[in-house]
């Protein structure tokens, strides 16, 4: 399927099943030498939380529909983190279009969201509404 393009998507151009871009996510971390020669993680990072997550949804949101409209009222993001992950791991996130709306409410585009690990393990899911 197609993959959205923010400057080009309208709610007439998107179908269900076209991608979004997708989003690689990582910080930089320092290593931290262990006293077996590994990196350990530093005392100081914590865990990525819904907030945070929910703030890589929309950015990966904004590659693949206007900014206007990520940000617009009707708009809305839900996170659920299956697996807890540090904000210096990488994921990537990409995600697809699962269904459209068009009704008293506006034009609304429904969209679900995978983040995985490099390693290619589910870490969390997303669910948002795009309105349009």
């Amino acid at each position: 399927m197609p993959t959205l393009w923010a400057q080009t998507s309208n709610f007439e151009n998107i179908s269900v099943g076209d991608d979004l871009p997708i989003l690689v996510k990582f910080e930089f971390r320092m290593p931290i030498p262990d006293g077996a020669g590994a990196l350990a993680i530093s005392p100081k990072e914590e865990l990525v939380t819904t907030e945070k997550l929910s703030g890589y949804v929309k950015e990966l949101l904004l590659k693949g529909f206007p900014p206007t409209r990520v940000n617009a009222e009707g708009t809305t993001i839900a996170v659920t983190i299956l697996t807890d992950f540090l904000p210096g791991d990488t994921v990537s996130l990409w995600g697809r279009v699962v269904g459209k709306l068009d009704d008293e409410d506006g034009q609304r585009v429904e969209c679900e969201i995978t983040v995985e690990s490099e390693k290619g393990d589910v870490m969390a899911t997303g669910q948002a509404v795009v309105s349009l």
